[in-house]
């Protein structure tokens, strides 16, 4: 009796340790397409990357007399004036991916060509002029994206900083009168653009951006009195990208 009662007691535990073991293997199927569904789907996008980009700039800057002095026989204090120019330049960032949902931070530098002199139109005749030149400017960016395989629509925002260099000139009956501002200054850009990944490493990018850098200030003085002008500068950019992910 003895061995038919262990050999009862065997049988019973194997049993109950086969139907203990059903409950973890049914979840096994339904664990691996949970996993499945996480993973983003086609392309995927994370990784750190470097590039280069080429484009054109449209300037736009506003020079302000902060000291009651006109730029017209209406009282004009302020006079408005464009700029444009190629560029060009490198960028480097990383990017993350969480199903569509692709993030990331972005660096550049970018040299330019953005300048112009243009006279004093609201004074017929006047030997005034104003000049503004850009020759480099940088980003630091956030960038979020929607990832549709292998295009990604973007937007990106952040800090901005560049070389500007802008001038008020008075020529009239001989005075050679300057106010310069010759600064590096802080600023914020926002834009948006489009990548498409032509292999795993390689993609082009279209973006366009909108860059507004802080004012700088620039002065003379004149028979004992002194004229201080304030330029406010900003820029439209536009560009074409190449990256290679690594």
């Amino acid at each position: 009796m003895k061995p038919i009662t262990t050999m009862f007691i065997r049988k019973a535990s194997s049993v109950m340790l086969l139907a203990s073991s059903l409950p973890f293997a049914a979840c096994l199927p339904a664990a691996a397409s949970d996993a499945r569904a996480a993973a983003p789907a086609g392309f995927v996008w994370t990784g750190g990357y470097v590039g280069i980009h080429l484009g054109y700039g449209g300037g736009r800057t506003t020079v302000t007399e902060l000291d009651g002095y006109s730029f017209s026989v209406f009282g004009d204090t302020a006079f408005k004036f464009s700029s444009n120019g190629f560029l060009g330049g490198v960028h480097a960032g990383y990017l993350w991916q969480s199903g569509q949902l692709v993030y990331g931070l972005e660096m550049d530098f970018t040299g330019a060509d953005i300048d112009n002199t243009v006279a004093n139109s609201m004074i017929p005749g006047s030997d005034e002029s104003f000049s503004t030149s850009i020759d480099w400017f940088g980003t630091t960016r956030a960038r979020l994206g929607y990832s549709i395989d292998r295009f990604l629509p973007f937007v990106t925002g952040g800090v901005a900083f560049g070389h500007v260099k802008s001038s008020y000139d008075d020529n009239d009956a001989g005075q050679d009168n300057h106010a310069v501002a010759d600064d590096v200054v802080a600023g914020w850009t926002v834009g948006a653009g489009a990548q498409y990944a032509l292999t795993d490493n390689w993609s082009l990018r279209a973006e366009y951006l909108y860059v507004d850098l802080e004012d700088s200030q620039g002065s003379f003085e004149t028979g004992g009195d002194s004229f201080r002008y304030d330029f406010d500068n900003n820029i439209h950019v536009v560009r074409l990208g190449a990256s290679y992910r690594f």
